[in-house]
């Protein structure tokens, strides 16, 4: 089993091509965004890869992060060599790199399965998070009569309640190579407490703006004379849309600036041509629960995040 700070793109395209067929069996990528861009970063002393190789090919991998006291991984078996050994070897490895620096490890088990679930069980993992992936269709979404300044050209109106801004607010989009810092600001202030966007960096903000899917127009910003108050930055894959971050500055929560980004990104998507929409939620922020319930979202995924105390030597 080898240990990288570091991959060669050869091992890339080995792992996404086994992330693929554990895709096909399982019926859900076993890998999130992160973990996945993080195959090219460059090296750093707190972010290892862990691959297990056998003639030309990758059967298992694992990438693991340090992030102050807590350690975060994903861990895949390519399905034809699953129940040897191979996950528990794979885990062993990330256990003995982390042992040193980390009091917890935390994994993701994609889609909830229950192969997951016993291999957590197993290796002492408790669970620790739940996120939904909640999606509808917008046909027949509840538009509002009247949207504010800087609506977009074609957003679909209807009966619901106007869509507000308070005075001096105005929606525009993204401008990039000008907005990074401000964005930044805001994102870490309002997912402060959050365990992974809250830590959002300028390499991870700029790893995002070069993927393909990246749209400065779908990242709509709100804003006053102080500066950025908040966002909703929607992406498009595959015919389907994407709440893929929503965030608002302390400063102007309660004000009904979220409500108003949530419909406006929303509307963007529908003007679009878009017609499916997914966002995600953890289960324990129930506010967002019920609001997005209410909206006529139905929760078709649940994320396991899984987490194990480490005891240092």
């Amino acid at each position: 089993m080898a240990q990288h700070a570091s991959l060669p793109g050869r091992d890339i395209h080995r792992i996404v091509t086994m992330a693929r067929r554990c895709e096909e069996a399982d019926g859900i990528a076993p890998f999130n965004e992160q973990t996945t861009l993080g195959l090219s970063r460059n090296p750093d002393k707190h972010r290892r890869h862990f691959v297990v190789p056998l003639n030309d090919s990758v059967i298992a991998y694992a990438g693991a992060e340090v992030v102050g006291d807590v350690a975060e991984a994903e861990l895949a078996v390519d399905p034809a060599h699953r129940g040897k050994g191979v996950g528990a070897r794979l885990l062993g490895n990330v256990l003995d790199w982390i042992a040193p620096s980390a009091g917890e490890l935390r994994v993701w088990g994609h889609g909830d399965l229950a192969a997951s679930t016993r291999f957590a069980a197993k290796h002492g993992f408790e669970r620790a998070r739940v996120l939904f992936q909640f999606s509808r269709d917008l046909q027949g979404f509840p538009w509002p009569a009247e949207w504010p300044e800087g609506a977009g050209r074609n957003w679909p109106r209807g009966d619901a309640p106007t869509a507000v801004l308070a005075d001096g607010v105005r929606l525009r989009p993204f401008r990039s190579g000008r907005d990074e810092a401000e964005w930044l600001r805001v994102n870490a202030a309002a997912f402060a407490d959050h365990p992974e966007q809250g830590r959002w960096t300028a390499a991870d903000l700029r790893a995002r703006e070069e993927e393909s899917w990246f749209d400065p127009d779908g990242l709509l910003v709100a804003e006053d004379a102080e500066g950025m108050l908040g966002f909703h930055w929607t992406k498009v894959e595959g015919g389907v849309g994407e709440v893929y971050v929503l965030g608002v500055d302390p400063r102007a929560q309660g004000t009904g600036l979220g409500r108003t980004l949530t419909l406006a990104g929303l509307a963007h998507l529908a003007a679009h041509g878009i017609r499916q929409v997914d966002l995600y939620a953890d289960e324990s922020n129930t506010k967002a629960v019920g609001l997005y319930r209410k909206q006529g979202f139905e929760v078709v995924r649940t994320d396991v995040q899984w987490s194990r105390s480490l005891t240092r030597g």
